[in-house]
């Protein structure tokens, strides 16, 4: 989890705590309204933390401006993987670059953005002829040298974001915990039920990766605080 996921997901929990908040208790009585206003509390803390914080609104508007790049090349990488295919090139660069949209792993992309500038450079010919379009080369281009720009600027704000999140250590490890141990509870309450999935964290990164891309806002996953 990024550190800027916490809020977002830390939300998420609540909402489905609150509806939950009795059959939580009935598995344990810690699980009471005190609980659920503390959580609560420590999530408004870490919020307003955040919103007084200039270099992680610029950080959260390159990383959804990173989210958006991703999304616009999955149509085109869709359907150049089907160019590739019926033209007999052996190359799963494309299907590659896909895997790496969907986990946020931008520099993978770039890596195989790459190579796959490379393939399709060397065989142009034959997949055009199989239905690619004239201007794939230059999509890709394009495509590669924007998410360079933006991972460039994701980068250097997360190093000018180190002296905040390292002042403000505590409060990420506290609001962790309890994300973690409603995650850990829920997902054992409901186990075998479509609600555990709403307390289990990759879902919960996930959701918060597509609202993002989507409407509008982390990329390497990042190891609980310790």
């Amino acid at each position: 989890m990024q550190k800027e996921e916490y809020v977002p997901i830390a939300d998420a929990l609540l909402r489905s705590l609150t509806r939950d908040s009795s059959l939580f208790e009935a598995e344990n009585h810690l699980f009471n309204p005190d609980y659920l206003a503390a959580m609560q509390s420590k999530t408004d803390e870490v919020r307003a933390k955040e919103t007084g914080d200039a270099i992680l609104v610029q950080q959260k508007q390159a990383t959804q401006d990173l989210y958006v790049l991703g999304n616009e090349l999955n149509k085109p990488m869709k359907f150049l993987n089907l160019v590739l295919k019926k033209s007999d090139v052996k190359t799963s660069l494309a299907s590659d670059v896909l895997k790496k949209i969907r986990k946020r792993n931008f520099e993978g992309v770039l890596l195989n953005l790459k190579s796959l500038k490379q393939v399709v450079s060397a065989q142009s010919a034959l997949l055009v002829s199989n239905g690619m379009k004239e201007n794939t080369a230059e999509i890709l281009e394009n495509a590669f040298d924007a998410i360079t720009v933006k991972s460039n600027e994701q980068t250097a704000f997360q190093q000018q974001r180190k002296a905040f999140t390292s002042a403000n250590k505590g409060l990420y490890k506290e609001l962790y915990a309890y994300v973690s141990e409603v995650a850990n509870w829920g997902k054992i309450i409901f186990q075998g039920e479509q609600k555990a999935a709403e307390y289990t964290i990759d879902n919960l990164i996930a959701m918060v990766h597509t609202s993002r891309g989507s409407s509008g806002e982390g990329i390497s996953e990042e190891k609980a605080p310790s």
